[in-house]
């Protein structure tokens, strides 16, 4: 990308990003917020996208984004009791750091086309994408039994609705307020601790047969940490 190229891209941000704190005054550190979560995945996958990645690390992300996105849709009747976050965290410990962020990224972006769309989306991708981050740099701790794995879990779980629970907070308008914001996160609570059970429950069902099938794929081809 050339320096006038990349010179051009940063004004067209600041211009966007500028315009949306006047159309959404009321809502202005909601909208800084969600543009700094897409700036930073952009930043990200673009990075990603230099790495020197083998076709069949490629293919094993696809995958594991695929089976994310499909937990979190055929269990779209049960509200916040989804497997997509167990998908991302284990993907994260097996593939590394970079992969677990992509992984969960892309699965609040894509499953989102069927859940909508909105100011949440830059939001969740943030989250899960960090997730998946933090199981990759955490790995080797993850592996050495379950009970960390289901701590780190049910951590994640809270982190994802209380994030959620901000966004909702600042979009609303008026800027944050502790009040406000333990309002939120009482009324939502049943949902905290469904996302923080179901994290836990899907990894102890998953990570037998996840470490068996990454084992013969770090044997056998080379992929994965």
């Amino acid at each position: 990308m050339t320096e006038r190229r990349r010179v051009f891209l940063l004004i067209a941000a600041l211009a966007v990003i500028g315009a949306g704190c006047v159309v959404f005054a009321d809502r202005a550190a909601s909208w800084l917020i969600c543009s700094a979560a897409v700036a930073a995945c952009g930043l990200f996958f673009s990075r990603f996208e230099k790495r020197d990645i083998s076709s069949g690390e490629i293919a094993l992300t696809a995958v594991m984004t695929a089976l994310a996105v499909s937990g979190r849709l055929l269990f779209a009747a049960v509200p916040a009791f989804k497997p997509c976050a167990a998908v991302i965290i284990l993907a994260g410990i097996y593939l590394g750091a970079g992969h677990g962020f992509t992984i969960g990224a892309l699965t609040a972006l894509i499953s989102n086309f069927y859940f909508s769309q909105g100011i949440w989306t830059p939001f969740q991708m943030m989250v899960w994408g960090l997730t998946g981050m933090l199981a990759g740099l955490l790995g080797g701790h993850l592996r050495k039994g379950r009970l960390p794995l289901a701590v780190f879990g049910a951590l994640a779980g809270l982190v994802y609705s209380l994030s959620l629970d901000v966004c909702s907070m600042l979009w609303l308008g008026g800027g944050f307020s502790a009040e406000r914001f333990i309002g939120l996160t009482a009324a939502s609570a049943w949902f905290t601790v469904s996302y923080m059970a179901s994290n836990v429950i899907f990894l102890m069902i998953f990570t037998r047969p996840s470490a068996r099938i990454f084992k013969r794929l770090k044997d056998k081809h080379g992929i994965g940490t």
